[in-house]
């Protein structure tokens, strides 16, 4: 009788605490399956966006390298994928890639004013700091190409080491530019003391300090 008495308490103690907890606990399960399921579903959703990012962007590429532009109506169609990455998906690479890509042509054809325009599109949509030295590099081609060479220098601050040695060459091209043939020598001297160990990086700049009466051997 004890033991029946034992197990009515036990099922009368379930009861109760059932009765206390019971709603507690079905709506912690409730919202650990919401956020399982919300969670895959976002992951889903990522995995769709990059690929018809991924697809847009390389039929972008498909129809700008079949045609090279010569074709209006297809470098509108390069142009419309372009805007389109960059509409929907301007948090992704493709679409920081479809602005570079579009700035390149757009430089090719000196249309400078516009090839600005994504360069800066980019700057304000990427955190990446590669490609913000790289967008820096090439802003700053851009402006001293159109003048305005003291915007171009304040450019040409890398805070990457990586980009120091492409920068000091650059600016040794505006100080060329300006007819100041001694900060020129000294900013590709030091691009160059800064790739000494990569041979591929040596040949243009010892060309530039040759051309400047300059013995790239003692350096």
């Amino acid at each position: 009788m004890s033991d029946y008495s034992t197990e009515e308490e036990q099922i009368a103690a379930i009861k109760n605490w059932w009765k206390n907890n019971g709603n507690s606990l079905l709506i912690g399960i409730g919202l650990a399956l919401i956020v399982v399921f919300g969670w895959k579903a976002y992951q889903s959703g990522v995995v769709e966006s990059k690929t018809e990012a991924s697809l847009l962007y390389q039929q972008m590429i498909g129809a700008a390298t079949s045609t090279e532009f010569s074709d209006p109506e297809e470098g509108s169609t390069v142009s419309y994928l372009a805007k389109e990455l960059k509409t929907k998906f301007s948090d992704s690479e493709y679409a920081i890639y479809a602005a570079l890509f579009i700035a390149k042509e757009l430089v090719a054809d000196a249309k400078y004013d516009e090839a600005k325009n994504e360069f800066n599109w980019v700057l304000d949509n990427t955190e990446d700091q590669r490609i913000v030295h790289i967008v820096n590099g090439r802003l700053a081609r851009i402006y001293s190409i159109q003048g305005d060479n003291e915007a171009a220098l304040k450019l040409l601050v890398a805070t990457d080491p990586a980009f120091e040695a492409s920068f000091q060459e650059i600016i040794g091209d505006i100080k060329l530019r300006l007819s100041e043939k001694q900060a020129a020598i000294s900013a590709y001297t030091k691009a160059y003391q800064l790739v000494k160990s990569n041979p591929q990086s040596l040949p243009l700049l010892a060309v530039k300090l040759s051309n400047l009466g300059v013995d790239p051997e003692t350096l």
